[in-house]
């Protein structure tokens, strides 16, 4: 699970991009931490990068499906 100690550096927000799904191969739209449904690993992944088709496996859990857990966002202006 994904942990933080300063919580006034996160903001929280309804984005649709929360709600979506990822299969390993994809590529994603957001940077950030992504969060697998069926066993709940965690990996980052680059704008635009595909999810890793070799990060891992599980057959009696489900199919590998990923969601956006937190995204990160440059500062605007910078």
């Amino acid at each position: 699970m994904a942990q933080y100690k300063y919580s006034e550096r996160l903001v929280q927000a309804n984005s649709w991009a929360f709600d979506q799904d990822y299969k390993p191969g994809q590529p994603v739209t957001n940077a950030g931490i992504y969060r697998c449904r069926a066993c709940g690993d965690e990996i980052v992944v680059d704008k635009g990068t595909a999810i890793p088709k070799s990060h891992h496996e599980h057959s009696l859990l489900g199919p590998v499906v990923w969601q956006l857990l937190v995204f990160a966002q440059k500062h605007p202006g910078r």
